[in-house]
């Protein structure tokens, strides 16, 4: 759960324990070179991060409260925390068209968001019961949404034109995945 902006040589990291969220600038010439700053977030136990596209904003879901805090890159503060009501906001993705995904463990949801207005576009049901700690990855293109539901030991793919489950995979008992990656050429 960090945020790598190779472009700008910074790194992101949340906090859980100090709700804060770690600015690691310089990161690429190496720990002796960079330089951190805490960024105190309001929220309670920041965990689910992600960088807006444009790079502007810092976006994190907390765990403690079911908020999200927005962190303006530029003056390293929260410039605005949203009350969701999630009850386990765990893990936050942008995509590319500027909407954020949220997923919401122990509501056995997916929130979807426009970035720009801050307001909830759809809530997209995937369990009956508690999905836990998740994934998500977005398709390059947009398209999709693959939701690691470590809970219900199953891969979510959502469509993100129409915010429907079009696929899920399961897993096995046990062992639903808490992390996703590309790997190789898409």
């Amino acid at each position: 759960m960090l945020v790598l902006d190779q472009g700008r040589d910074l790194m992101f990291l949340p906090n859980t324990g100090s709700n804060t969220v770690t600015m690691v600038e310089g990161v690429m010439a190496g720990p002796a070179r960079a330089t951190l700053t805490d960024i105190p977030v309001p929220g309670e136990r920041p965990e689910g991060i992600d960088l807006s596209p444009d790079g502007r904003e810092l976006w994190t879901a907390t765990r403690g409260d079911g908020g999200v805090s927005i962190i303006d890159v530029a003056s390293r503060r929260v410039v605005e925390t949203l009350d969701l009501g999630l009850q386990d906001a765990n893990r936050l993705k942008f995509t590319p068209d500027g909407r954020v995904l949220i997923i919401d463990g122990e509501a056995a949801s997916l929130v979807v968001m426009d970035a720009a207005s801050r307001a909830v576009i759809e809530r997209v049901t995937l369990d009956s019961t508690d999905t836990g700690d998740g994934a998500v990855l977005v398709a390059p293109d947009g398209s999709r949404a693959y939701l690691g539901l470590r809970a219900a030991d199953r891969v979510a793919v959502v469509d993100l034109n129409t915010l429907e489950v079009t696929l899920e995979m399961p897993m096995g008992d046990g062992a639903g995945p808490g992390c996703l990656y590309w790997i190789g050429a898409m």
